[in-house]
């Protein structure tokens, strides 16, 4: 298990990833990528790219790409392209994970989601298993104040992971775990971990913090009643949820997505702000990890 974050192809953020001691990368790529298949000599770039993280010894465990509503009539077949685009260059550069979102029927009750749900990644799994690929949804709910209502990913909460899960029973469907998300609905990551932990294909680490003298004052729907944060500054007990990944078998990596910290971000006076929350991150997820290379 080695401890990494999400960067595109950047010389730059390898180069910082290298020097700070991470291991893991989770790339985002899309159409807009040279090495994205469709564009020209994408093979070739593909290759390249697989090259230049394996020389730093930076291990790619999941290719993020399709963070879209799938289900939106207007972005159902660019949502395709970009699955199988994305399972392709998987299996070019080796990587065993692609990544996003399962989309959802806007502004209708998340169960009515499912036979569109059933049509539309019963399909996508057949292809990454022929593939050799698998799936994993990242559970954000993508409404306002981080709760499902008026989002676009059916695959948000545990009750819905098992709908959905029971509608297409692939094992190349699974779950891009983040309990940031689970934290802002009140569900216990720990809890969540139990029952579905087998079905864990990629972890996104990150973290949220329910500031309770607001919720107390506010309530949920509350701007800065709950926040994401990096690791090590939110509500989630990493060694636990080390400890039952662990558990369930979870072979793969922790990958952090730290934009998302109010204070450790980039952004006017802080220029470097999202580096120094990556690496507090990295050292808190370091007591919790025996990263690869390291005898036990």
């Amino acid at each position: 298990m080695r401890i990494g974050f999400m960067m595109g192809y950047d010389k730059e953020r390898m180069e910082f990833a290298k020097k700070v001691g991470f291991g893991s990368a989770e790339l985002q790529a899309g159409a807009g990528s040279p090495f994205f298949p469709g564009n020209p000599d994408w093979e070739a770039k593909a290759d390249e790219v697989k090259a230049a993280f394996a020389e730093m010894d930076i291990r790619i465990s999941c290719i993020a790409a399709f963070y879209m509503n799938h289900m939106d009539p207007q972005q159902e077949e660019n949502g395709k392209r970009t699955v199988h685009g994305a399972i392709q260059l998987a299996e070019r550069m080796d990587v065993p994970i692609v990544a996003g979102f399962a989309g959802r029927i806007p502004n209708t009750p998340l169960e009515q989601s499912l036979p569109k749900f059933k049509e539309i990644w019963g399909e996508h799994a057949k292809f990454a298993e022929a593939h050799g690929v698998k799936i994993a949804f990242e559970n954000c709910p993508m409404g306002p104040y981080h709760l499902p209502a008026s989002g676009i990913n059916v695959m948000c909460t545990p009750a819905m992971w098992e709908f959905c899960f029971n509608e297409v029973p692939s094992s190349s469907l699974g779950l891009e775990w983040d309990p940031s998300h689970l934290i802002c609905m009140f569900i216990d990551p720990i809890v969540s971990l139990r029952k579905f932990g087998d079905k864990v294909h990629h972890v996104h680490a990150k973290d949220a913090h329910v500031n309770h003298d607001l919720l107390a004052q506010y309530g949920i729907w509350y701007p800065g009643v709950i926040e994401h944060c990096h690791i090590g500054l939110g509500d989630t007990d990493w060694r636990l949820a080390v400890k039952e990944l662990r558990r369930h078998g979870y072979k793969g990596d922790l990958n952090i997505e730290g934009w998302h910290d109010s204070v450790y971000r980039n952004q006017q006076g802080t220029p470097k702000g999202e580096d120094e929350g990556l690496i507090i991150s990295y050292r808190y997820l370091s007591m919790c990890v025996a990263q690869d290379g390291i005898d036990v």
